[in-house]
Parts: C-alpha cells; sequence; structure tokens
C-alpha cells in the first residue's frame, strides 16, 4: 500500500511539473508572439512535432470533435483546425481571409509557427537562404540511403548542390524528351488496347504513375523499366532476376514509392539490425524491397564508374546516375591534383538519386494525373488546348518531333498556362517549412519591419498564397453553387480551372511563327532585338514574385523543375495532339445508349459523371509526402480519337 502511495504521488507530482511546465512554456511563446505585433492564435501543441502531433490529432482531437463538433463556420479560424499540419489543404486562403490579415502565427507551448500567404513575405524569407533554412529534421523521410540535396544545410548544402546540379543537363533533358514520347505513346497503346470493349480506364492514377516510373527509371538510371505486354499482363523483369537479388528492380522500386511513409518511418525509428530481427510480413518485406533497391543501385554506380575510366565518359552516360558518377570521379581527380574539392561519396550519390527518383516519380506522376482529370471536366478548354497543338506541331506524329525546334513553341503557349493552372490550384505541397536562424532577424511584414526570434519556425503556405486574389486576374465565380474548396474565395473564381488567366491579354489565339528559345527552364521577358513584337515575345504571363511557388524559390529551388517541365508538357502534347479524354459514363449508360441519347440527355449524362469528379477533386485530395489524389478518389476516364468525342459539343 505505502509503495502504491509513493508511485501515485511521484506520477501525480510528475502530471503537475509537466503541467506546470506546458502552461510556462505556452506564457513565454505568448509573450514573444506579442512583441512580435503580429494577430495570433493558440493551439495545444506544435504541429511540426511529429510523434505528439499524431496522438494528439489521432486520439484526443477526433475524440473532441465527436463530444463537441464545431460549426463550419467557425473552423476555418479554430485551433482544431490550425493545429494540424494539412490545414492548407482544406481551408486555403480562407484562415488569413478570415483573420484580415495574410500572415499570422500559431502560438503553442513547444514553439511558434509563423504561417505566411503574403508573396512579398514568402519572397523575403525564400530569398534569404542563410538567415531563414530549412528544419532540415523534418526531412528524415528522405535520408534513409545517406545524405542529399534535400537533407542538408549550409556548407554541406552547397558541396551537394554544386556537385548535383550538373547532373540536370541539356543532355539530360533531350533524354527525358525522348523518352516521354517514347513511352507515353506505349502507355496510349497499353491503355486502348486493354480497353477494348469500353475504352474506359479506370484508374488512370496507376498508369500514369507506371508511366513516371518509367520516364525517370531511364533518364535517372538508364534503366529500362517496360510496360507489361497486353497478352500476358506480366513484367518483363520476372524473368530476368539478378543474382544475388530477391526481388526485381521495379518491383523493389515500386515496394518503396508505394510504402515511403512507412518505410521512412521504420527505418528512422528503429536500426537495420532490428528490422531485420522484426517477425512481421510487412516489415520483412520493407527490409528486403529496401536492401535489393540498394545493392541494385551500388552495382550501378560501380558500373558506371568503370565505364568512365574505360570509354572517358561516352555520350551513353547522360543520364542522371552517369552525370553524377562523373562529377564525382571528376572531383577526386582534382582533388588529388591539388584542388581541394572532394567528390560526392558512394553514400550521398546514392541519397541524392534516391530524392529525385522517389520524390520526382511522385510528384509528376500525381500532376500530371490531375491535370487529364482537369481537361476532362473541362472539354472547352482541352478542345482549346488541342487546336494550339494542332498550330504547333502541323499534325506531325510524336515520332517527328524535334526537341530544338518543337519544345520551345510548347512550353511558351497555352500547354503550359494549362499545367501551370493545375500548378496552382493542387501545389505538389502544402508549405514549405523553413525555420529563423540562430540570430533574430528582420522581415518587412504588413509595411512595417518586424523582428522574429530565433528558432521560429516558418510555413510558406503554398496553396493559400497560390489561390490569394490579391496576387491574381479572377472575376466572379462561374458557378457559386458549386466552389471547388467551400471555405474559400466564394466571391471569385481562384478556386476555378482556368488556364487563360495565365495568357497575356494581348496576346493572339493560337503561337505565332516565331518564338524563343531557352535553356534554364525561365521564360524570356522581353522580344529579341530586331523581331517585330507581334511575332517573339512571351505569351505567358509572370505571376508577383513569391505568389506562385509550386517548386519552392531562392537557392533552394527544386532542382529538377526543368525536368518535370519537359516530362509533363511533353506527355500532355503526345495526349492531347491525337487524343481526347472525357469523363467516362459508363455507371450511368452505356455506349449502345449513349449513341441514340438526344443532346439533352447527353448533357444530363454528363452532368452525373461531372458531379462525382467534382465532389473527389473536392474531398479526395489527401497529403502524405505530396499532394495527390485518394485511391478512393478515381473517376474513371474515357480516351478516343479526335472526332470521335461524345459530349464536346455540350455547353
Amino acid at each position: 500500500m505505502l509503495l502504491f502511495q509513493t508511485l501515485f504521488r511521484t506520477w501525480l507530482a510528475l502530471v503537475a511539473f509537466y503541467i506546470g511546465w506546458t502552461c510556462l512554456a505556452l506564457l513565454r511563446n505568448i509573450r514573444i508572439a506579442k512583441a512580435t505585433g503580429l494577430k495570433y492564435v493558440v493551439v495545444p501543441w506544435f504541429s511540426y512535432n511529429a510523434l505528439v502531433s499524431l496522438f494528439m490529432r489521432r486520439v484526443f482531437l477526433q475524440l473532441l470533435n465527436k463530444v463537441l463538433p464545431q460549426s463550419s463556420e467557425a473552423s476555418v479560424t479554430s485551433w482544431r483546425s490550425l493545429v494540424t499540419g494539412i490545414w492548407p489543404l482544406r481551408f486555403r486562403h480562407a484562415p488569413f481571409a478570415a483573420f484580415g490579415t495574410d500572415t499570422f502565427l500559431a502560438v503553442s507551448p513547444g514553439g511558434i509557427i509563423l504561417n505566411t500567404a503574403d508573396a512579398d513575405v514568402v519572397s523575403q524569407i525564400a530569398g534569404r537562404g542563410d538567415d531563414f533554412p530549412k528544419p532540415i529534421g523534418i526531412y528524415r523521410a528522405v535520408s534513409i540511403y545517406g545524405m542529399n540535396v534535400v537533407t542538408s544545410e549550409g556548407e554541406e548544402w552547397r558541396h551537394h548542390r554544386r556537385l548535383t546540379s550538373p547532373a540536370f543537363c541539356e543532355s539530360n533533358n533531350q533524354l527525358v524528351w525522348r523518352e516521354t514520347i517514347d513511352r507515353t505513346q506505349a502507355m496510349l497503346v497499353l491503355l486502348l488496347g486493354r480497353y477494348t470493349s469500353s475504352k474506359t480506364v479506370q484508374h488512370l492514377a496507376d498508369d500514369v504513375m507506371r508511366l513516371s516510373l518509367e520516364i525517370i527509371g531511364n533518364a535517372a538510371l538508364g534503366q529500362k523499366i517496360l510496360w507489361p505486354t497486353i497478352e500476358d499482363g506480366e513484367e518483363p523483369e520476372t524473368q530476368h532476376l539478378k543474382a544475388g537479388h530477391t526481388m526485381t528492380f521495379s518491383a523493389s522500386l515500386g515496394y518503396i514509392t508505394t510504402n515511403m511513409i512507412f518505410m521512412a518511418t521504420a527505418l528512422t525509428t528503429f536500426p537495420l539490425w532490428l528490422i531485420k530481427r522484426i517477425p512481421s510480413a510487412r516489415v520483412k518485406k520493407l527490409y528486403e524491397a529496401y536492401d535489393n533497391w540498394k545493392r541494385y543501385m551500388q552495382d550501378m554506380i560501380a558500373e558506371r564508374k568503370l565505364g568512365l575510366h574505360s570509354e572517358n565518359g561516352s555520350p551513353q552516360n547522360i543520364d542522371l546516375i552517369g552525370q553524377l558518377v562523373k562529377g564525382q570521379v571528376k572531383n577526386k581527380a582534382s582533388a588529388r591534383g591539388g584542388v581541394t574539392q572532394p567528390g560526392l561519396t558512394d553514400t550521398e550519390v546514392l541519397g541524392n538519386l534516391f530524392v529525385f527518383i522517389v520524390a520526382g516519380h511522385e510528384t509528376s506522376a500525381s500532376s500530371l494525373y490531375m491535370t487529364i482529370l482537369l481537361l476532362a471536366l473541362h472539354p472547352h478548354v482541352q478542345k482549346h488546348l488541342q487546336e494550339v497543338l494542332e498550330h504547333i506541331l502541323q499534325g506531325r506524329p510524336p515520332s517527328e518531333w524535334d526537341y530544338e525546334q518543337d519544345l520551345p513553341p510548347l512550353m511558351n503557349s497555352f500547354l503550359t498556362a494549362v499545367w501551370n493552372e493545375e500548378l496552382r490550384l493542387v501545389s505538389p505541397v502544402l508549405s514549405i517549412p523553413k525555420v529563423v536562424a540562430s540570430s533574430p532577424q528582420e522581415v518587412l511584414i504588413n509595411g512595417r519591419y518586424t523582428i522574429l526570434p530565433p528558432d521560429m519556425t516558418i510555413r510558406l503556405c503554398v496553396s493559400a498564397v497560390h489561390v490569394n486574389p490579391k496576387y491574381w486576374s479572377h472575376g466572379p465565380p462561374s458557378d457559386p453553387a458549386n466552389p471547388i474548396f467551400c471555405h474559400d474565395n466564394l466571391d471569385n473564381d481562384m478556386e476555378e480551372f482556368n488556364p487563360h488567366r495565365w495568357m497575356r491579354p494581348e496576346a493572339s489565339p493560337l503561337p505565332t511563327p516565331e518564338w524563343d528559345s531557352f535553356k534554364d527552364g525561365s521564360m524570356p521577358n522581353t522580344p529579341t532585338s530586331g523581331t517585330s513584337s507581334t511575332q517573339r515575345y512571351n505569351r505567358l504571363r509572370f505571376p508577383t514574385k513569391g505568389s506562385f511557388i509550386p517548386f519552392s524559390e531562392g537557392q533552394r529551388s527544386c532542382l529538377g523543375k526543368r525536368f518535370a517541365q519537359i516530362e509533363i508538357l511533353t506527355a500532355l502534347a503526345v495526349i492531347f495532339s491525337q487524343y481526347s479524354v472525357e469523363l467516362a459514363v459508363d455507371d450511368w449508360a452505356n455506349d449502345e445508349e449513349v449513341k441514340n441519347m438526344t443532346r439533352v440527355q447527353r448533357q444530363e449524362t454528363w452532368n452525373k459523371a461531372a458531379k462525382r469528379a467534382r465532389y473527389n477533386w473536392q474531398n479526395k485530395l489527401t497529403c502524405a509526402i505530396t499532394v495527390q489524389m485518394a485511391s478512393s478518389g478515381h473517376v474513371p476516364l474515357r480516351f478516343v480519337l479526335k472526332g470521335q468525342e461524345r459530349f464536346f459539343d455540350l455547353d
């Protein structure tokens, strides 16, 4: 009894100490927040503390919402919403509008988060990388194979950036172009062959994910990952399992990419020796995939080194792994010659390749899928895009397209406007975290200079600034009764898919004969000297600096931006230069029934499919590492040759 009383008193003392410490920490942080002069909301825990946040959201918050549900009107500024890390996906710019400011603080006992949808604040913070570094601890999930350009900071980051940047060179861009044309055509052949009876693709997201994996597999690694044949439906590699491996290259990489969160959590929480011994089928599969892919990559790195020594850097080394290894060998040679610039270690090469492949393939696939879905949901936009593609490509098949001739006009046309608008509506990332350096930093906020204290966390709210009406051309909503995101921008069309907002008003409806070429992925600002402005100018609007950041901004902007641009724009051009994509209506009518419908009946049937697609767009977006459509939110689509559309004549 005495022991029980002692333990109980000890427990009470610990609880009292924790509550007291929490209250004191919260009061201290509230005092710091008040000193900034910014508006703030008090939240009970720090959302960037992963374990605490996960427990509190899954247990405490769910229970509280069941017992004391809150109204939707109050939810946009409630601590229950703003304490989560994914509120920018659901509420977008609405909390900022409700607070009457584009920058506010979330204050908790564990820390203070500055949330901003102010383009000028975003630009200041992104442009001062040393003053506002990345909180690299958040990115442990992508360092499971080694340190890389994403998970490093300071001089270590500069080392990685210097040695990885050359890998994204023009020769690699041309490889991406060729591979995208080739593999997208292969995907279309498979889809149209697989669905000969209905032409309906039930889960296009899976096919597009595979397409992106193929493109990046060859452009990054020189590793062919081919589509299964229509006849047998089997993976070509299953008959060619490499000696010493228990999984094929594509199978191990596929498992990693589809189980990324689970794998990262396990590998950053437990040592490998323990993971190998955990008696769980899923954990064993996890380690098998992790180990197989690592050994495949180590073999590839070793082979490339031998190839470089024997072939002196032949053109076959233009893929990413070839370029990284080439830089590694050259830097080591320079170091032996007296220049102290060591190259990346094998582990660092592996770590960077993992980031490029996993992050690149998932984000590109998701963005491509959602662009196709939006075009199916907006046939009038799709028709205009097809007119533009016809004007640029003159009906030539993709096999005759030329990188130097055709890519610049494609990137400077309505095609880019379509993709930019998808990125504006659904950026691959919800927010970009930063942290104030070890000394106070001064930032101009709301017209006055504000001192931000050391170690304050900053959240650049990508989803919010992308729909902040302060920075974008907009008009009244086209359908006020059906907003995409129900809490935000109800009096304008900022939540609607309207690629025309990206086009300069003076631009002609179709592209002009001559184009500015550019190599770095940026758009030209002025006409070429000596050329009439009606022939050579940039047809796309330039958004306000800091208002469009799907690839971040400043020195930490995404290295793979140009890779993604070429891959996605080329894939879209291949698809929509030959085919149209419609919402499938199989759940309401078969092909023969649609054929015999009146125009009014077809309109009613299409509206049902559109209603389902809009519902999924509103309710099925989710975020793990990147934003994507949940598997339960798939929208059946139908690929048809241009001219065979069934619903494009509707309003």
